[in-house]
């Protein structure tokens, strides 16, 4: 807050208070009656300038709300001014003109609320959340009536009306706000708490105000009055700093949820105590009676709707929980299991090395922290399928599986890295020794004779490499790259043989070390660039383009693999994130002002920037800065990532801004469909580790198809990544998939060359009418 508005509302507020002192000591009634009215004023007014202070400052996802309390003080404060008015004429009948402004606040309130909550709820919680809202609401108001209304009764429809209005909007509008706050998942804050003050005391006061014009009690400077003024305060207070973000922490929406499980048992006990306090209360309000019990009848019925439809939800879920998770271990084999030897593939076989080398970096000391890998390469296979075909060089990769199964007699893991690649992982092996005599023997057992049917006895042996975690290798990744090192210098030694990594890693150790300190300084140093691979249609048109970042380090590029986990480990990522979506955004706007037609262009965001606070916010004031629109840009997250509940309500955000959402590397991470179902998204992006072997690997060929048909169910896109080959190509367009990107068309490319070679200059005064297509020969 700055100093002026400090000093603003401390004079205000000043003011309101002295009249109000005034008003209790002063004798002639009619000075008290004035400063009463000029102390409300005063207040009320307040109490919208700081609803409107509150609305300014809102970021764009939390306005609706922040209208709605605007609206709700101004017609307050409006309906004050008629009151004045009317005081003025000495005309002061019962309802007043007034009585409508002062009504018409809680039900707009309450509607806007109802419309920001309900928008941040999917459609299976959105339905019990209405009847939860209904439900406790209409409970509440029947008790307030039961023991409220004068037991007498009115002496018309339209006093009676004003007396059933003025709790029924208050109380109708504190209600939802109150309920609003679990069901988004919300953290109450002194803000929340001083809004909902603010409606309850607006509520009881005008309602014992209306029964005092009814007695003839009522009397100017009283302290009674001061509770319109504390009232008004309180919810203005509480509007200039209200928040209504939702929490990102996974446990605190679950006990949410648990709350709001409890609302209907609430709601019923209350309309049961109103029940019997309404067959207890005198007789002489048959028309209030009536409206009373149709309350708490609508509320048992509400109530009863709910648990149904709950019941039949959960009942859906159950159902298709279970055939999602029939389908989901179809897909979990196709996609973990390779269809010919029915060993693990490469993608379970790259998970369980990455637990294992996570699990042994756990340990301290002792062979328990060591884990050893085993990569075993088939000598002249080539040969083989060159000469007898492809189905003889099948059937001898699902004889070397079994054979190497037997002869490690349940020792390690077997997989079937690639065509004739397997690899061996032992956790906690004894000692180097232990592991040489291991590799003999596999390789004396492979070097025996293949009995293969129509080709008899085939000779062929196999060379394997060796590699240690922790004593070769810092990670998993490492333990890969070293183990084919290894092998490599096997077979250029001697076929038919095996070697241990035994380079030592702290020059790769201190290499990390030292990009860790130049990244700290590269953003500084402008070290930074982006480039952009194009992504092409089923008929070579350019429909959009990936942002990649490139980094050189005097002279020499970096690979992303290697810097972009070290940013993610120092904290970096948040403004180099920036720095690379506000870079997309200034070269978006270059190529419009060059006359250029862009296309959608695709920005890479982390799980870490994306928990940063007032994320969407941050990137809408980049796109405002450079005149782009948030529709021309998609953000691109990780599957894993996306599919953290915790994030699903930034994910939400950032789709209400206009964004589109892609999951990144599709197929690489445990999918629920459930869970994806749900997701604001509007693309998969097929991870390229699939598309890689598409031609020759069933499983790959499997996956790219259920991807597809996935997606055409969800109506999302699918963009292909990695597509080198016509084949490649080909094959995809036949499963449906709309668009590519990939060598096959061009690499990642400079602004200027992509401009070049790949966009579509916009004709003076027209649109661009199609996207550009691609060179010959690209």
């Amino acid at each position: 807050m700055s100093l002026a508005e400090r000093i603003l509302s401390v004079v205000w507020l000043g003011a309101a208070t002295l009249m109000f002192a005034a008003s209790l000591g002063m004798p002639d009634a009619s000075v008290r009656v004035f400063l009463d009215n000029a102390s409300w004023s005063l207040a009320f007014w307040l109490s919208a300038y700081w609803a409107w202070r509150g609305w300014v400052q809102a970021p764009p996802g939390q306005r609706t709300v922040h209208t709605g309390l605007l609206v709700f003080a101004l017609l307050v404060a409006v309906g004050q001014m008629v009151w004045n008015l009317q005081v003025a004429l000495d005309w002061n009948p019962f309802p007043t003109p007034a009585d409508a402004f002062f009504l018409l606040g809680g039900p707009l309130l309450a509607a806007t609320v109802i419309r920001a909550t309900f928008t941040r709820l999917s459609r299976d919680r959105a339905y019990p959340a209405a009847l939860d809202f209904g439900g406790a609401v209409l409970a509440a108001l029947a008790f307030t009536l039961v023991v409220y209304l004068p037991a007498e009764g009115v002496r018309s429809l339209a006093v009676g009306a004003v007396l059933v209005l003025y709790p029924a909007g208050f109380l109708t509008a504190a209600g939802v706000t109150a309920l609003a706050i679990p069901t988004v998942g919300v953290r109450v804050t002194r803000s929340h708490l001083l809004v909902l003050a603010g409606l309850l005391g607006y509520g009881l006061s005008w309602m014992h105000w209306n029964l005092m014009v009814i007695g003839g009690q009522l009397q100017s400077g009283m302290w009674f009055n001061a509770s319109f003024s504390l009232s008004a305060v309180a919810l203005g207070w509480g509007a200039r700093w209200l928040g209504f973000d939702t929490a990102e922490d996974a446990d605190f929406r679950r006990r949410c949820d648990r709350v709001m499980n409890y609302v209907p048992l609430v709601s019923m006990t209350l309309a049961a105590i109103t029940l019997v306090l309404l067959f207890l209360a005198p007789e002489g309000r048959a028309g209030v009676q009536a409206l009373i019990l149709a309350c708490c009848l609508l509320v048992l019925l509400l109530a009863a709707l709910r648990q149904t439809i709950v019941v039949s939800l959960l009942n859906r879920l159950r159902t298709a929980e279970a055939a999602v998770l029939r389908n989901e271990e179809e897909l979990y084999r196709v996609a973990h299991f390779d269809a010919l030897t029915g060993l693990p593939n490469r993608r379970y076989f790259e998970d369980a090395l990455e637990r294992a080398v996570a699990e042994a970096a756990r340990h301290t000391q002792g062979a328990n922290r060591r884990v050893a890998l085993m990569l075993i390469d088939l000598d002249h296979f080539k040969s083989v399928n060159e000469t007898y075909g492809h189905r003889v060089g099948d059937a001898l990769l699902s004889e070397v599986g079994q054979r190497i199964t037997q002869l490690l007699a349940g020792q390690g893991l077997v997989s079937r890295l690639a065509n004739d690649q397997f690899t061996v992982m032992l956790l906690r092996p004894a000692s180097r020794t232990d592991l040489a005599q291991l590799a003999a023997t596999l390789l004396e057992g492979l070097a025996q004779p293949w009995e293969l049917s129509e080709v008899g006895a085939q000779y062929m042996g196999a060379s394997l490499g060796i590699s240690l975690f922790p004593d070769d290798s810092a990670n998993s990744v490492e333990l890969v790259r070293h183990a084919h090192s290894a092998l490599h210098a096997a077979k250029s030694a001697a076929r038919g043989s095996y070697r241990f990594y035994i380079e030592e890693f702290t020059e790769v150790t201190r290499s990390r070390l030292e990009l860790r300190r130049r990244l700290h300084s590269a953003l500084e140093r402008g070290e930074f660039t982006l480039v952009y691979q194009p992504q092409l249609d089923q008929q070579r048109h350019t429909v959009g383009a990936e942002a990649l970042l490139r980094w050189s380090v005097d002279g020499k590029a970096v690979p992303p693999d290697e810097f972009i986990p070290l940013a993610e480990e120092g904290g970096l990522i948040v403004p180099i994130g920036l720095w690379v979506f506000e870079a997309a955004c200034q070269q978006v706007a270059q190529w419009r002002a060059g006359g250029w037609q862009v296309p959608v262009i695709s920005v890479n965001v982390s799980t870490i920037q994306m928990r940063e606070p007032g994320f969407a916010q941050a990137l809408l004031a980049l796109t405002a800065r450079h005149g782009v629109p948030p529709a021309g840009l998609v953000l691109e997250i990780t599957e894993s990532q996306l599919l953290d509940e915790s994030l699903y309500g930034i994910a939400l955000d950032l789709k209400n801004a206009g964004f589109g959402l892609s999951i990144d590397d599709f197929g690489t991470g445990h999918s629920s469909l459930i869970k994806l179902r749900r997701l604001p998204v509007g693309e998969l992006k097929i991870d390229k580790i699939f598309v890689r072997d598409i031609v020759h690997d069933v499983n790959d060929r499997e996956i790219c198809a259920t991807v597809n048909a996935l997606a055409r169910t969800l109506g999302l896109e699918v963009v292909a990544e990695g597509v080198e080959t016509q084949e490649q190509f080909d094959l995809l367009v036949r499963m449906g998939c709309q668009r590519f990107q990939g060598w096959l068309f061009a690499p990642a490319l400079t602004p200027a060359l992509l401009a070049e070679r790949w966009l579509q200059r916009v004709e003076a005064g027209e649109a661009a009418t199609a996207s550009s297509v691609a060179p010959d020969g690209a």
